[in-house]
């Protein structure tokens, strides 16, 4: 029997369903190809729900399982609501889409036309849907756009979420929203511009927040990043500030990259006298800017930076999962070198000697090259296949099972002994297992690819981490860095009140449900 997948999104252009959540539309857009699969007698294999707002297919993860899906040949045909939900894309992203389907000889079902990309009439009529598709979305961002820019210059607050100090509020007899103080932050933000004017620096200012248990918003432990994003928000002298989020775009790995870079000097982008009541009047702010012009930077960056720290995106906190950095103690301490975890005011995990930890890392290294080393040169990953693929049998035993319970399903309504409810009801649980057996047998199939791609290639751990280890001492931080990424994926520290250390690594391997913890290795300080 023929299969079939359903493609549902909610896109933020929608106008027909714009007073609608993403959940309502999706639900509607779902009972349209319903009724369209069940008049046709279309067999649905799996549904596809779209929730993330983006263009391209690279912020789309839904969309990307189904075109790698549909590449496999695993259906039939695609049903969507109409061709914009599939792409809105650049030219690159429609064309990508256009071969999937063609390649596959996979068709694309709408209420209104069925998509045969073998058809040459049909994959021109397709290409140009797409094309139109993509021209509406300029045409309704550039319209999205105008229309932010309007509410900006009339005040109206256009984030979703209100800044630290005030509510969000919905406007009286208008569309758009606003802000009022809110009684228990407002006071908060106050001090904090108070302390500052009387020359306390950002990360004195969080200090004083944590130690009087003043919590954030969210109930996590006040940064000198925070301090310091509250001191240059010209919302608490009341205005609307637009364009400081700067967007840059560059190609990586053959996908669109998107970087967000926030703007701190009010000269950089637009200001506007906003319709909410200021918690700071401009004079104080405006003083306050002056304050932070002038200021030197906490940390000098120099104009080429050095990696010191060879552990950088790799070693995180046993205890709170935050990052571990490397921190250079003050000329008292004798300028002394730590670990320490960016979350220790909240977290009890203690700093420790960077060159302790650093060869505690190395020697749980080598016990694990040597345990590594004897596994792939005697047994290799033989037993995890083997395993792997009686998995693979058996779910695909359970696939076929239950596609013969489909069929005969099929065959009993048709016989008129299950009423069209009953059937609809029977089908649903039946496609959902399938759904879900088939996604198991997927996932045990690309587990064991990456088995069988280590096991012939006696894996690049061993060299790697042979060079590395041969040559630590002679290499930079920066060429240390590097080869411990191609080694591990992560490293978690933990220090004890007794001053014990203790390292997990977690290699490079196949993923294979949790991840595989290397060596572990402790010491004290």
């Amino acid at each position: 029997m023929e299969q079939y997948a359903k493609y549902l999104r909610k896109s933020r252009f929608d106008r027909d369903y714009a007073e609608l959540s993403v959940e309502e539309t999706l639900k509607r857009h779902e009972a349209i190809l319903d009724r369209l699969a069940e008049e046709r007698g279309y067999h649905i294999a799996k549904t596809y729900h779209e929730v993330v707002s983006g263009e391209s297919i690279a912020a789309r993860p839904m969309v990307q399982q189904l075109l790698a899906e549909v590449n496999a040949g695993l259906y039939a045909g695609v049903l969507v609501v109409d061709l914009e939900r599939l792409a809105r894309g650049n030219s690159a992203d429609q064309a990508y889409i256009s071969q999937v389907f063609q390649f596959s000889e996979t068709k694309i079902i709408t209420p209104a036309k069925v998509y045969d990309p073998g058809n040459e009439f049909d994959e021109e009529y397709f290409e140009f849907g797409l094309f139109m598709s993509r021209r509406e979305y300029k045409t309704i961002n550039r319209r999205l756009i105008r229309g932010r820019e309007s509410s900006a210059s009339e005040g109206k607050y256009l984030g979703s979420i209100a800044p630290y100090g005030y509510r969000r509020v919905k406007l009286k007899n208008e569309k758009g929203y606003t802000l009022e103080p809110d009684p228990e932050e407002g006071p908060v933000v106050r001090k904090i511009f108070d302390l500052f004017l009387r020359q306390e620096g950002t990360k004195k200012i969080a200090n004083f927040l944590n130690s009087a248990s003043i919590p954030t918003r969210h109930g996590e432990p006040w940064t000198y990043a925070t301090i310091s994003n509250i001191l240059a928000n010209p919302v608490y002298m009341g205005k609307i500030r637009r364009g400081y989020c700067k967007q840059t775009k560059s190609v990586e790995n053959g996908q669109v990259v998107k970087r967000v870079r926030h703007l701190k000097n009010m000269a950089d982008y637009t200001v506007f006298d906003g319709l909410h009541p200021a918690l700071i009047d401009e004079k104080t702010f405006q003083r306050v800017q002056e304050i932070r012009q002038g200021k030197q930077p906490a940390a000098r960056v120099k104009d080429s930076h050095e990696l010191r720290n060879a552990f950088a995106g790799l070693m995180y906190c046993a205890c709170c999962g935050k990052r571990v950095a490397r921190t250079t103690m003050a000329a008292s301490q004798h300028g002394r070198v730590r670990v320490r975890c960016v979350n220790m005011r909240a977290c009890h995990n203690a700093t420790a000697d960077y060159a302790l930890v650093e060869q505690a890392i190395i020697d749980a290294l080598r016990q694990w090259l040597d345990g590594y080393r004897v596994k792939i040169e005697t047994v290799g990953f033989a037993e995890e296949i083997a395993g792997e693929r009686a998995q693979a049998e058996k779910l695909a035993l359970e696939i076929q099972r239950i596609q013969t319970q489909l069929d005969n399903a099929y065959d009993l309504v048709e016989q008129g002994l299950y009423t069209p409810d009953f059937f609809k009801a029977r089908r649903e649980k039946l496609n959902a297992a399938l759904s879900e057996a088939e996604s198991k047998k997927t996932a045990v199939e690309k587990n064991i690819a990456q088995l069988e791609e280590q096991d012939a290639s006696q894996s690049s751990l061993v060299p790697n981490t042979e060079a590395l280890l041969e040559s630590y001492d002679e290499m930079t931080p920066a060429e240390r860095n590097k080869l411990l990424k191609a080694v591990l994926r992560r490293i978690e520290y933990r220090k004890g009140s007794d001053g014990k250390i203790t390292i997990d690594l977690f290699p490079q391997l196949p993923r294979l449900g949790p991840q595989e913890r290397a060596a572990k290795w402790a010491s004290s300080e």
